[in-house]
């Protein structure tokens, strides 16, 4: 289906992939990976995320997904003689090759119980019929899809593989992964657990608010002993995906927009962030722990300034498109009715500015270290277009958020 739902999706992957594409220019020349297969990969999983989100069926939606797996299998693995790189792509092949055998089990299961995979004639059958058997059988597939989603998105216990993978693959590669792969995951919940079974909200939603809390705390507990940057950023990553699980248990259009609203000021958040640290790269300046980061501020006051925007955002710190986001999402749970839980996520929140604000004191308040010394005089100039405007939409989104709020809240609407 073309709603509007599936064309803000899309153009939500399409702006991360361009600006992707864009830090990616010289960091593949710096590394050698600046083949075309590179490129045409990355539109191969774009179509596959916008296939996702389109489906209005479980086997098309499943394409989609296969599509976006594959493309994403060989772009990490994408620098061949980095052996992080190997590794990180093998534990993501194996772990998503059994998410998606959980993904087509739970499929399976919703055609066992009606006869079909087409999402408006499994909402029929579940309206129609509510027999003990009929609703487990649901029960059953829709657990087992949480598996294979959440597996995508990061969600603990199903979050394992996110630091290694984020660790070894190309920069650019893991911005994208932490964007347009968990975009596309988190839409297609939007709309499976919006609108598909929606009527079984009183059985999913203790599950989801558990599972969100859980995120919520490993990733920001675990983020605070972390030094490299990557893994530190993987964590924050988790603990985001936690946040954006919340408006889920008040199931209403308001915590859905919440969550379109956030993964546009996430998607970003996260190049900016690694952005950054794939421009450092491609001139030959090592930027995998927070040690390397130290005098940058000294070194390249317009580089550190937009990392220290990105980070003060991911902490959700006003006037910044985080707190906006934050605000947003956390209001729609009060609303929802759950404002225990909404204190839980700002407690975390709060937690979270340990680690945020150790990576600005770390390119500020720390002498760089003599003996560096970097290949390439001038900075790239694609890769600082494309953080100049993650930097721009975290400030324009921040300080005018009404244009962005009122985009997510046409999306759902085409879900009633």
């Amino acid at each position: 289906v073309m709603d509007d739902f599936s064309l803000i999706s899309t153009l939500i992957f399409i702006s991360g992939a361009i600006l992707t594409v864009l830090i990616s220019i010289s960091y593949a020349e710096a590394r050698s990976i600046d083949r075309g297969e590179y490129y045409a990969l990355m539109i191969f999983a774009v179509s596959g995320m916008s296939m996702m989100v389109a489906s209005s069926d479980f086997l098309s939606f499943f394409l989609g997904l296969e599509v976006l797996s594959i493309s994403l299998y060989v772009l990490i693995g994408f620098e061949q003689e980095e052996a992080g790189s190997n590794e990180g792509a093998l534990k993501y092949f194996l772990l998503g090759a059994f998410a998606s055998g959980f993904i087509l089990y739970g499929i399976a299961l919703l055609y066992g119980a009606c006869g079909s995979t087409e999402y408006n004639l499994i909402i029929q059958t579940l309206a129609a019929d509510r027999s003990e058997t009929v609703n487990l059988l649901f029960l059953g597939g829709l657990g087992l899809l949480l598996v294979g989603l959440g597996f995508k998105i990061s969600m603990v216990p199903f979050h394992a593989w996110t630091p290694d993978v984020y660790q070894g693959a190309p920069t650019p590669i893991a911005a994208f992964l932490s964007t347009g792969s968990k975009a596309a995951a988190f839409m297609v919940l939007i709309r499976l657990l919006g609108s598909v079974f929606a009527d079984l909200q009183m059985e999913w939603s203790p599950l989801v608010m558990l599972l969100a809390v859980l995120t919520i705390a490993v990733g920001n507990v675990v983020a605070l002993v972390q030094t490299n940057l990557k893994r530190l950023l993987a964590y924050s990553s988790i603990a985001h995906a936690g946040y954006m699980l919340l408006p889920f248990i008040s199931n209403n259009l308001d915590g859905s927009a919440s969550i379109i609203f956030y993964l546009i000021v996430y998607t970003a958040m996260n190049l900016g962030a690694f952005g950054v640290l794939a421009v450092l790269t491609s001139r030959g300046v090592s930027c995998s722990t927070l040690e390397n980061l130290a005098g940058l501020g000294r070194r390249h006051p317009l580089l550190a300034a937009i990392m220290a925007l990105v980070m003060f955002s991911l902490a959700g710190i006003p006037p910044t498109a985080g707190f906006m986001a934050k605000f947003h999402l956390f209001s729609a749970v009060v609303t929802g009715g759950h404002i225990e839980i909404a204190i839980i996520g700002l407690l975390f929140s709060g937690i979270s500015l340990y680690y945020y604000l150790r990576v600005i004191v770390w390119m500020y308040m720390r002498p760089a270290d003599p003996g560096l010394t970097e290949t390439r005089q001038c900075l790239s100039l694609s890769g600082m277009t494309a953080l100049c405007l993650s930097a721009l939409t975290i400030l324009a989104v921040g300080i005018f958020p009404s244009k962005f709020l009122e985009l997510a809240q046409r999306a759902v609407m085409t879900l009633q």
